[in-house]
């Protein structure tokens, strides 16, 4: 397009009120940048139309407002991503256009929009708008901050505000791939002991994910299963599971006095899931590093166990302590059998050493010393 037809449909644009101008956007917008001939032109003014036309963020001289997008203009423009997304029927275009929209620069001014589209679209639910978000979040990094506030909302919206919700019941077998990169995103939020007071899973969120993951073994590799679909020469990211993040949950549970059966349900249905994980060269499912991430706060616990004055046996016969590295040695002895870990298996082992005694993991680590 030349200067002056940017001019003109701007121009056309501006005289059409809300939401029809961010309707005609979106249509133009996809025209644009996914299109047989893309060039970095059209995506400056795909750009362009987004904020002004579509998020309201400048105004017709690209002077960013003040004011953030009224209630009233947020719920027109939901229905109109809504259905924009949910008619694609070209998957590529589809995943360039909500990458685009929701993209790393401008995640956090836009996240409350995406939260409530994707919440909508989990409740409904819209497979076609889960798939989208399921790409966003494998290539902005399903671990990332993004990735994180997006669960975090989700969890708000279905096990904070609605507990014991049911809804979302199905979405394993009509998303998996969704699911799978939440319950990645959501295993960081919580037993986190570098924040000031590590949080813990809401009751029904832990029950929800035991649920999904015991009724379905094959769910924590959903989205390594089947690849993103880009657009031509755009790099699809690996995801990361969430085995190792929902491991840590376990492992530190009784740490933290968290003695709910679930942590307990939860750790045996992981277990399984390893058991049903296809060999591949190089292995991808878990990371090492990852697998080591409670031996920090193992070790805290058992430094604050020495303050306490008591003698080397009572400390080691402590129950919270050895069930936790049961729960430890249990999640690497089998990761390492079905060879799923990649990454630094020895820095793994070399970590485990620096453990309180433990009879199930001092033979993990010397059967695997002896098999290297």
């Amino acid at each position: 397009m030349s200067v002056a037809s940017d001019i003109n449909l701007k121009q056309v644009l501006r005289k059409l009120e809300y939401p029809v101008c961010a309707k005609e956007s979106l249509t133009k917008i996809g025209e644009l940048i996914c299109g047989r001939i893309t060039s970095i032109k059209n995506m400056d003014l795909a750009l362009d139309l987004m904020s002004e036309f579509i998020f309201c963020e400048v105004d017709r001289r690209g002077n960013k407002k003040t004011n953030a997008i009224s209630p009233l203009l947020e719920l027109q423009l939901l229905e109109i991503l809504f259905d924009y997304f949910t008619s694609a029927t070209n998957e590529s275009a589809k995943n360039t256009v909500f990458l685009s929209l929701f993209s790393g620069t401008t995640a956090v001014l836009r996240a409350g929009i995406l939260s409530k589209l994707v919440s909508v679209a989990a409740g409904i639910p819209s497979p076609s708008i889960l798939v989208s978000a399921s790409t966003w979040m494998q290539q902005l990094g399903n671990t990332s901050i993004h990735s994180c506030k997006l669960a975090e909302s989700l969890v708000t919206d279905y096990f904070a505000l609605i507990p014991g919700n049911s809804r979302l019941k199905t979405l394993p077998e009509i998303a998996p791939q969704f699911v799978a990169n939440f319950l990645t995103a959501v295993a960081e939020i919580y037993f986190m002991d570098h924040k000031k007071e590590p949080t813990f899973p809401p009751y029904n969120l832990l029950e929800t994910i035991t649920n999904f993951i015991s009724s379905n073994s094959s769910l924590c590799i959903a989205a390594q299963q089947r690849q993103a679909l880009l657009p031509p020469g755009a790099i699809a990211m690996e995801a990361t599971t969430p085995i190792a993040g929902l491991f840590r949950w376990c492992i530190l549970a009784p740490l933290y006095n968290q003695n709910s059966e679930l942590y307990s349900q939860l750790h045996l249905a992981l277990l399984d899931s390893l058991l049903e994980i296809p060999y591949t060269n190089p292995p991808k499912a878990v990371c090492a590093q990852h697998l080591a991430a409670p031996v920090r706060s193992i070790m805290m616990y058992f430094n604050e166990l020495k303050k306490q004055n008591k003698s080397l046996n009572e400390i080691i016969e402590d129950a919270p302590l050895q069930k936790s590295l049961d729960r430890q040695a249990q999640a690497i002895q089998v990761s390492l059998s079905v060879r799923c870990v990649y990454g630094k298996v020895d820095d793994l082992l070399n970590h485990l050493q620096v453990l309180p005694y433990n009879k199930l993991m001092k033979i993990v680590i010397h059967t695997h010393k002896q098999i290297k």
